[in-house]
């Protein structure tokens, strides 16, 4: 939750920076233009509009610290939040583009020569609208664990190899008290990576929050928590570690 009002308040800080402060090299292209290509740019219009941007993400951020993090109850995925602010982000960036005395001219036409300097932001464009969701859709995937003759393996993103010479101990156990992420992804029910439990232990998971089952398997590295589709499949996989 904290992180979210944190950088809700940095995004709110930078929105008024740049549209309130006239702090205009904090955008970035501007920047590092020349001068006679800055007096091409209605800095002012381009500011608002990138103030604003900020001003909508960091509310977005407020808001979904208020659902999931101040005891509201409401049971609201996040997923519709973060395809709004892609969205915000990607109109944004296109729509500066129309500030840009040196990509369009008075009557909102493309100067010659000024496709070339499109490419750069189409090609920014193009990633968020695939590469993001295609990431998205990566950590949305069920967890696959298989077994060879010498270890279990972990498929998929953050992915293990744990021999079986090296597991300690094998414990089924029930939702698992995560207090944060350290270094991993949260996709809608979906935990992957590095977290840290209330305990203060630091944990490797591959859980899906809707199962609540959970095999906790203690070996040479760090403790690793899994799930997969079910609480019988889970309750299945416990089994068959436990009989490597």
């Amino acid at each position: 939750m904290w992180g979210f009002i944190i950088a809700a308040l940095i995004l709110f800080f930078l929105g008024f920076a740049v549209h309130r402060l006239g702090w205009h090299f904090l955008i970035s292209g501007y920047n590092t233009m020349k001068r006679e290509d800055k007096a091409r740019v209605n800095i002012k219009a381009m500011a608002r509009l990138i103030g604003l941007m900020c001003y909508g993400l960091a509310t977005i951020f407020l808001l979904i610290a208020a659902i999931h993090g101040l005891g509201f109850g409401l049971d609201i995925p996040v997923e519709p939040f973060f395809v709004l602010m892609l969205a915000l982000i990607v109109v944004t960036l296109w729509r500066a583009q129309k500030y840009d005395g040196n990509i369009y001219d008075e009557d909102g036409h493309l100067r010659p020569g000024a496709k070339k300097k499109l490419v750069p932001v189409v090609v920014v464009l193009i990633l968020l609208v695939t590469l993001v969701p295609g990431l998205w859709f990566w950590f949305s995937q069920p967890t696959e664990v298989t077994f060879t003759d010498t270890a279990l393996v972990i498929e998929g993103s953050y992915g293990e190899t744990v021999p079986y010479e090296e597991i300690e101990a094998v414990t089924l156990t029930y939702r698992p008290s995560l207090d944060r992420r350290t270094n991993g992804a949260a996709v809608g029910s979906r935990l992957t990576g590095h977290f840290r439990t209330t305990g203060g232990e630091d944990v490797l998971v591959f859980l899906d929050r809707d199962i609540e089952a959970a095999v906790r398997i203690d070996w040479s590295g760090k403790p690793i928590y899994v799930n997969v589709e079910s609480n019988e499949a889970t309750e299945a996989l416990y089994r068959e570690v436990r009989l490597k």
